[in-house]
């Protein structure tokens, strides 16, 4: 009798072992789930940047990685400049966001719809100093002045009156930053 109490707990226990062990198991999770999209472009097109690049007429103005930066933005009273965005990964290499994804995407998805999920968000600066351009129109510049290293997202700072402002900027991804920089963009504007 007493073998058959201690055969009979031996077996309560593998059982409670068995059961707690179970949820940790392959099975079939969220990854790997039938039902699930895995087509969801909201998953697939995330942006994980560290740090972000701003260029005037192609050349590097401003940079800022992990909470350290470079640079200014300058404009000058009545004028504006195009300035373009490339964010940095954790090694510091260019990106624009929405392309790597494109590379390493096995679906025929169309890239028109990657372009539009990414949007700066610029915020925090004095308007009386700069107007932001967002929507920035290049019927006012000329095409063959762009090479396809400046492709990306970019945006337009009209001087307005003399002074010093910053800018916040976000990597927006529909209705969320993806990304926000540490430390404000200075802009003087002469």
């Amino acid at each position: 009798m007493h073998t058959y109490f201690l055969g009979r707990e031996i077996s309560r226990i593998l059982l409670i072992a068995i059961v707690a062990v179970l949820p940790f198991m392959g099975g079939c999770g969220e990854d790997h789930n039938p039902i699930t999209d895995d087509h969801d472009e909201e998953e697939i097109m995330h942006a994980d940047a560290d740090g972000f690049v701003l260029k005037v007429d192609g050349n590097q103005v401003y940079r800022q990685f992990e909470g350290e930066h470079k640079g200014e933005l300058t404009v000058t009273v009545g004028e504006e400049i195009e300035v373009q965005v490339s964010f940095l990964d954790d090694h510091e290499h260019e990106f624009h966001p929405g392309e790597e994804e494109d590379e390493d995407d096995d679906h025929d998805h169309e890239n028109e719809e990657t372009e539009l999920v990414y949007a700066i968000g610029l915020s925090e600066y004095d308007d009386t100093i700069i107007e932001i351009h967002l929507d920035h129109d290049d019927e006012d510049h000329d095409d063959e002045d762009h090479d396809d290293e400046d492709a990306g997202l970019s945006f337009g700072v009209e001087g307005i009156s003399a002074g010093n402002t910053e800018i916040k900027l976000q990597l927006l991804h529909g209705d969320h930053p993806d990304y926000t920089a540490a430390l404000l963009i200075p802009v003087t504007v002469e």
